[in-house]
Parts: C-alpha cells; structure tokens; sequence
C-alpha cells in the first residue's frame, strides 16, 4: 500500500468515478482501475461498487478512504513540521473546545486563522471537557480547552484563564436586582436549573455548596445550554454560568447577572496537549496562538467577566 494509491483512492471516492479522477490525476484511466484494485487485492475487500453513472465505495471503502485522509493529513503535518517555517505553517489541526466556550471563541479562532495561517486547516469540535480529555487521549484532536479539574497524567495543562461564575436570573423575577451582589449560601437556596451531577460545572458548584454546609435547591437537570437559559428566561429557576454564556441575553434584558461575593466562585480554563503522542511544531505554535488569541479576548473586553 502506498500513498500514491491513497491519495489517488480519495479522488476516485470524492468523484464518484474513475474516469473524472483519472483526468484530474492526469494519469491514464487503465491505471487508475489497476491501482484500486491491487488496494482491494492486498486487502481482500471490495472498495468499490461499479455502476453505468460511476462507481460507490463500500462500507470498507468509506473507511480506507477515512483513515488515508488521516494519513495523509499526517504526513503534510510532518513535512511541514520539519521543513516550514512560522510564516509558512500548513496542514490539519484539530482543536476540542466546550460548548460555552465554543460560542465565542470557535468563529473569532477561525477567522483570525484565515487571516494568519491561510495554509492551515482548522478544524473544530465541541463536547464537554470530560469528552474532550478522551478525544486527546485518543489522538481525535490534537489539542483541548477544557476546564480544570481530575486529569489523567497523560495530559498537559496550562492555565489560560479565570472565569468568574455568576447567578443568572430572569428579568421577569429579578430585574430590580441587576448587578446587586448576593452570597454564595443565598444564590444556592434559590430554584436551580443546573447540569446533571456527572458535568463538571454542576461538580464545581456542589463542592462549594458543600463546603459552606448548603444544600442545592435544584428544579431542573439539564445539560443542553440553550434549552438551560430558555428555562431561565421564564423564571422557573436561576442558574449558575459564566457571564459570557448568557451575554447577548443579558444586552437584550432578559437576564440578569448577580456576582457571588462571599466563596472563590470560578474556574480555570486549560489548554490541554496528550502527553502520549508526539508533538508536531504545527500544534506547538497553533497552542501559543490560541492562548494569545483568548488572552487578547480578556484584555479587550470581549470575553467579559474573565481574569488572566
């Protein structure tokens, strides 16, 4: 097998024909045919489903074709990492973020990308921090933002940020009290919509409780964000969040946000490198370019209610 023949095989799947992936391979059509079926001789599947408009891949073409294009993106990362230069950064990186972090950072990351690093392909995908820990583990990304808390020793972290937590109310219950700071012990007597017990911010805000000898007066268990402050919105109960998340909620007035005063209530946000692969000086330098990227959010305001 070899990346000629990948390379090649991804065109004929992109195209859906032989004959179109021939023309834009430049390469005799004959020869094109003899290669993807010395790939489906070497491993004894058929790759292709021949049809009179083309051809389909099968289930097993669909997955060669999914692990060459990781390959190959590999190998451009190796070429690049031993033989470019900062200006002239290139390949696939893959960045894992959690959802409210993923709201403001994902578009601002991708353009600034575009801007600077046109020959690099970012990539995006958002879970919570525990899932991005297993993505990284697991090579799905090559680095993570998450929040701070257990880690395997496998992974590296470094401090970006602190995120103050606040208690977010609706304006139809609370309008009066915008900004009027409250403590920690009266924030959790109130009805709460929070995550459910295995998120990591729900854990965050349970060890204080607990710590202060209060309990939650949780309503509602909910780990999908929008649907949290659609709740929120109609008075059925406060919740706990980062002023970031609810931000254009808060500008439109239909929220309000109360600093907690009297307990540390934050959280670090991560970067996050596996400390079991290898890595390359492409994620090396996006790693420095996402920490300046949010560092430059904090300092000029756009990522309010965050310290560095």
């Amino acid at each position: 097998m070899e990346f000629r023949q990948l390379r090649n095989f991804i065109q004929v799947i992109e195209l859906s024909s032989i004959t179109a992936a021939a023309e834009r391979l430049n390469i005799a059509q004959p020869a094109l045919s003899r290669q993807v079926k010395a790939l489906e001789e070497e491993l004894n599947v058929a790759l292709l489903r021949r049809h009179g408009r083309g051809v389909v891949p099968t289930e097993e073409g669909i997955r060669l074709a999914r692990r060459a294009k990781v390959i190959l993106e590999d190998m451009q990362d190796i070429a690049s990492d031993i033989s470019g230069s900062q200006s002239t950064l290139s390949g696939t990186v893959t960045l894992g973020l959690p959802p409210t972090v993923s709201d403001i950072l994902a578009t601002h990351l991708i353009t600034r990308t575009m801007e600077l690093f046109p020959n690099v392909k970012l990539r995006i995908v958002s879970g919570f921090s525990g899932h991005v820990q297993d993505w990284l583990l697991r090579g799905k990304v090559d680095l993570g933002v998450a929040y701070e808390g257990h880690k395997p020793p496998s992974i590296r972290t470094q401090p970006i940020i602190i995120e103050q937590l606040f208690l977010i109310q609706s304006t139809k219950v609370a309008e009066h009290l915008d900004g009027v700071p409250i403590t920690a012990s009266d924030a959790f007597s109130q009805p709460l919509i929070l995550p459910n017990p295995e998120h990591g911010l729900r854990s965050r805000i349970a060890t204080i409780a607990a710590k202060i000898g209060c309990e939650l007066d949780v309503k509602l268990e909910i780990d999908i964000l929008p649907t949290m402050i659609a709740f929120v919105e109609r008075g059925l109960g406060g919740t706990i969040l980062p002023l970031v998340s609810v931000r254009d909620h808060i500008n439109a007035r239909r929220l309000i946000a109360r600093p907690i005063i009297d307990q540390p209530m934050d959280r670090t946000l991560v970067l996050m490198t596996a400390l079991n692969r290898p890595t390359s000086r492409l994620t090396t330098s996006f790693a420095e370019f996402v920490t300046k990227e949010v560092q430059q959010m904090v300092t000029s305001g756009q990522w309010p209610g965050t310290t560095l």
